[in-house]
């Protein structure tokens, strides 16, 4: 009789585990860790390891970590990101990021598989797709390569849902700011640090015609729109600029070896 009471044990702490598990880390790159709930140390990922509910996943430095969920998602995690995934009631992962970038690939038809992206400034609800983002404090970047994706921004309080969203399609980039006078702060660092970065380079630019670049990015800033409080820029992305990316090329490489599976 104890023999039985013991193997139900087993067999209901190993149900138990499985009811939590969300997915597992199925191609990690560089030093990537996990942090389970209520506990304090980041564990290093392994292959394969299962991801529960409420697990956090940070990256380092030139790192990155793909997530395979058990409905057949896919998310990759680039560099400098933190990740928390969760599920409710319904079934429904959400995925809340902090900050850093992200690659997600929901190839089901649609209406078979249904995530959400929380960022500081937003919630992100897609099926069938692919789209990635970068997030922070301040601001998100959306761009979709197929399907659409529907992005509904925070108020100012960074906790209460816009009345209305932004259905974003294939081609088409999202900004949302939160705070845009901190935003133009953060694009005046952006060319600060290029400048101490790479001397040789800055040189180079000076040669051409700063007043050109200037009325640029003065145009760029000017593009921005104002929804409660909220600003925002929508447009159509260069795709061949954009295919030269490192991570584009790297992330495509990865749902082309997903589908020929």
């Amino acid at each position: 009789m104890k023999k039985v009471i013991a193997l139900m044990m087993i067999l209901f702490t190993f149900q138990t585990v499985s009811a939590q598990q969300i997915g597992k880390i199925s191609f990690p790159i560089g030093m990537n860790y996990v942090q389970h709930p209520k506990e304090t140390n980041w564990q290093k990922v392994r292959y394969y390891m299962p991801v529960e509910a409420n697990d956090k996943i940070k990256t380092g430095k030139q790192s990155r970590c793909e997530i395979t969920f058990q409905t057949k998602k896919v998310m990759r995690i680039g560099e400098n990101s933190i990740v928390e995934i969760t599920k409710d009631q319904a079934g429904t992962e959400e995925v809340h990021m902090s900050r850093g970038m992200a690659w997600l690939s929901l190839f089901l038809p649609k209406g078979k598989s249904h995530i959400r992206v929380r960022t500081p400034s937003s919630v992100c609800a897609i099926r069938g797709t692919v789209y990635r983002l970068n997030a922070d404090s301040n601001q998100t970047t959306y761009r979709c390569y197929q399907g659409t994706i529907e992005v509904t921004p925070f108020k100012k309080d960074g906790k209460t849902l816009a009345d209305s969203s932004f259905k974003i399609g294939k081609g088409e980039e999202l900004i949302l700011v939160m705070n845009f006078e901190e935003y133009k702060k953060q694009q005046e660092k952006a060319f600060n640090d290029f400048k101490k970065k790479d001397q040789d380079a800055y040189q180079q630019f000076l040669k051409k015609d700063q007043q050109q670049f200037n009325e640029m990015v003065q145009n760029d800033l000017a593009a921005f729109k104002h929804m409660n409080n909220i600003a925002f820029k929508r447009s159509t992305f260069d795709k061949e600029k954009d295919a030269r990316s490192d991570w584009v090329k790297w992330n495509e490489e990865r749902d082309q070896l997903i589908r020929g599976q």
